[in-house]
């Protein structure tokens, strides 16, 4: 992990978060989440980073992490049983996926359980845009902490043709921190109500 660098982000206009670590590179900000989880650090704690040296999804596929993307991980604990868990990643998806149909009138759609597409007019193609990542760790069947790793393909460079940017489908460059903002948004009406809808199950 590199030094946290000066956040460009105000921690006073996203919503939910309690503390924000800005890196300029990281190895993966789910590491990074996953030390602090370790220490004990607060929930909703956002950790982000300009850069990935070895981001990756789900089953450990690559995912490129070149400057201009949003990468980032939320420290959770939710009060939930385990098995409910698998659940976040499709909701985080959605989340996502409003935000870049709200912000940029781009078509998108999720591909279960973890990855949002967008639809590319010039190439006519529905390609990758997001993935999301949840790790947990667990206590008497209840989790300790989750981590929510989301990266998003926003001015950043696309080297795969399996996915896009959001610049290359516009033309133009848009701002990572109303991206972050309005994604914060929907993510927490999304969460509260899973969160609450996780328990009742639990209780009956």
């Amino acid at each position: 992990m590199k030094n946290p660098t000066d956040c460009r982000i105000d921690l006073d206009t996203l919503p939910g978060i309690s503390k924000i670590v800005c890196l300029d590179e990281a190895a993966s900000t789910q590491a990074v989440a996953r030390e602090l989880a370790v220490e004990g650090t607060a929930e909703r704690t956002l950790v982000i980073a300009e850069m990935q040296t070895e981001g990756h999804g789900r089953l450990g596929r690559e995912w490129e992490s070149a400057p201009g993307g949003l990468y980032l991980t939320l420290l959770l604990k939710p009060e939930t049983g385990l098995k409910y868990l698998p659940d976040l990643s499709i909701l985080s998806g959605e989340a996502v996926a409003e935000t870049i149909t709200n912000l940029y009138g781009i078509k998108t759609r999720i591909k279960k359980p973890n990855d949002v597409f967008a639809f590319a007019p010039r190439r006519k193609k529905w390609l990758k845009v997001c993935g999301v990542i949840t790790e947990s760790s667990s206590i008497n069947r209840a989790p300790s902490w989750l981590l929510l790793g989301v990266g998003v393909n926003l001015n950043n460079v696309i080297k795969l043709d399996t996915a896009v940017s959001v610049k290359t489908i516009l033309g133009k460059e848009v701002s990572r921190e109303e991206f972050l903002k309005e994604f914060l948004q929907a993510f927490w009406l999304r969460y509260s109500s899973w969160e609450y809808a996780s328990q009742a199950k639990s209780s009956n």
